[in-house]
């Protein structure tokens, strides 16, 4: 069997344990049936962080672009008489870096997200003895990637309360 070169780690994973544990597996039981749909579970949530990172990450290349060339573009405004405040605006200038920012502190929050999901359907895949304690360590986890985003998580500091 060939997989393509085109797909994701998640996607490869996941059809390599459908072939395996599912469709080839005359012997399928339920315990086969659940560490396939935990893995697909897992497909899911890598699928949608994969989505979320191929859009914001066109985004913050293009926004980039655009941020590197504001400044010849002001200028060649000038020159063909486009006195446009829009080119030379400081506040557009801003906007524009800010939405490029944005759009790169998302792709790279969701990109480590994509590749611990990922780490974990190859701990699926790759476990040699599947036991219940370690489906157990899987929801666990699925269970704090599904808790969201945290500002305080994400600035590395986490709320104390002190005694006066």
């Amino acid at each position: 069997m060939l997989y393509s070169a085109n797909q994701t780690s998640a996607r490869l994973l996941l059809e390599f344990a459908q072939s395996k544990w599912i469709d080839n597996n005359t012997n399928a039981d339920l315990q086969d049936h659940q560490r396939y749909l935990l893995l697909h579970d897992l497909y899911i949530k890598a699928r949608s962080f994969s989505i979320i990172n191929k859009v914001t990450f066109w985004f913050a290349l293009l926004g980039g672009i655009a941020v590197v060339m504001w400044p010849m573009t002001a200028e060649l405004s000038k020159s063909f008489n486009w006195d446009k405040d829009f080119f030379t605006s400081a506040i557009v200038q801003t906007t524009i870096t800010a939405f490029v920012g944005l759009a790169f502190a998302i792709y790279s929050h969701y990109k480590k997200r994509q590749l611990f999901v990922e780490n974990l359907m190859r701990s699926i895949v790759y476990a040699d003895d599947w036991e219940p304690v370690m489906a157990e360590r899987v929801i666990k986890e699925m269970e704090r990637i599904d808790s969201g985003f945290g500002f305080a998580e994400t600035l590395g500091k986490k709320s104390k309360t002190t005694k006066t």
